[in-house]
């Protein structure tokens, strides 16, 4: 599980089949703080996070396959939680 901050998104003509419809996020890894740890990763998200949203980000890919249900499926990083308050 990675807490991240929604830094942009991306755009794919090209994408394997279970991909067809996800929304691809850019996002950036956050510290325990808070800051942005300057590394970044794309994550699948069907529950709508916006530019700016801190999130909770699954690193585990069989959760995105068992939603597809495809085992092939390449999508790793799912977004499953928007952060509303962080202290």
């Amino acid at each position: 599980m990675l807490l991240a901050q929604v830094v942009g998104h991306a755009t794919s003509t090209i994408k394997h089949p279970s991909m067809e419809g996800v929304r691809l996020l850019l996002c950036e890894n956050l510290d325990d703080q808070g800051a942005g740890a300057g590394t970044f990763f794309l994550a699948a998200d069907w529950i709508g996070a916006g530019h700016g949203a801190r999130v909770f980000v699954s690193t585990d890919g069989s959760a995105a396959q068992q939603y597809h249900h495809d085992r092939h499926s390449p999508l790793r990083n799912t977004v499953v939680g928007i952060i509303e308050s962080f202290a």
